[in-house]
């Protein structure tokens, strides 16, 4: 949690234009134009900005793993739809401890914070983050979804379409960034966290949701149904301390690992047992008593540098 020891004075919003030529690093102005101030085109997909140093590269890449048969509905499927799933009372239990979050953290700063939400997907945490949020902004790097998470449009500063491991942003731009059940995708994922580090500003915070998957339950979840393996999009598989250590190689103070989310492991009836709302409920209870460890979720939050520390 955030330390009340560390409760600053009013805080002033980071630059006015965070976003930066993804060629030549030229801040861009806002609203973003059609170049930078040193000609490059800014181009669009459906209207939303490519802030993309290789556009054509990352088209073909996402094209190679959308051709998947195994894993491209990774890429593909609604994901709006499970706001309404099996596992909507742990999505809601997510929502319900991010927000706490954000909101101690506004009450140190004096103000809502500048709030990115990295790898916003369809866009389905928009509408609960623009409440917690003085400027909102989203990116992810699949058009597929940036499309959709257009629908949200009105209630943002910018969505556009970027890399985590290369980000067109300038130093210190956002006072938070929510970046969530999106590092497990990404190969390099040591330099998307030393992006996201570059990005927050001193004294900012950063709430960093993954599966945990390298936990016993999920590695036995894995063994039971491996066909489940062969269709994930998942390359990192987390316990709480490994992507802690990562955090901090990668230059954070890790204030806080949250467990969050119990289940049984087998996934197939791990979603089903989790639609009840009361067995959901109960095994969130026991889990945190019994097997902490076990959760499905974890939550960090994190400081730059030593910032935060008790």
């Amino acid at each position: 949690m955030i330390s009340p020891s560390h409760t600053r004075p009013f805080a002033p919003t980071p630059t006015d234009a965070p976003l930066r030529c993804p060629q030549c690093h030229a801040v861009l102005p806002q609203p973003l134009s059609d170049t930078c101030a040193n000609g490059h085109v800014i181009h669009r997909i459906n209207d939303i900005p490519v802030l993309l140093r290789d556009a054509t590269g990352h088209q073909a890449m996402l094209a190679n793993r959308m051709d998947d048969a195994g894993r491209g509905e990774w890429y593909s499927d609604h994901q709006l739809a499970q706001w309404e799933g099996p596992f909507r009372h742990h999505l809601r239990r997510r929502v319900a401890y991010v927000s706490s979050v954000l909101r101690r953290y506004a009450d140190e700063l004096g103000r809502k914070p500048r709030l990115l939400d990295l790898g916003c997907g369809d866009g389905g945490n928009l509408p609960w983050l623009r409440d917690l949020a003085g400027d909102l902004y989203a990116s992810d790097y699949n058009p597929v979804r940036l499309s959709r998470a257009a629908a949200q449009r009105e209630t943002l500063a910018s969505l556009f379409m970027a890399d985590a491991t290369d980000y067109p942003a300038v130093d210190g731009a956002f006072d938070a960034i929510f970046f969530n059940h999106v590092l497990e995708h990404i190969p390099d994922d040591m330099a998307a966290l030393r992006e996201v580090r570059r990005i927050v500003r001193p004294g900012g915070l950063v709430v960093l949701g993954v599966p945990n998957e390298g936990a016993l339950f999920a590695r036995i979840a894995y063994r039971l149904q491996p066909e489940t393996r062969r269709t994930t999009d998942h390359i990192h598989f987390y316990t709480g301390d490994s992507i802690a250590e990562r955090c901090r190689v990668a230059g954070f103070h890790v204030q806080e690992v949250r467990y969050l989310g119990y289940g049984v492991p087998h996934w197939s009836l791990d979603a089903r047992v989790r639609a009840n709302r009361f067995v959901e409920a109960s095994l969130e209870t026991v889990g945190k008593v019994l097997f902490r460890r076990q959760a499905t979720s974890l939550y960090l939050i994190l400081r730059p540098g030593n910032e935060g520390k008790p």
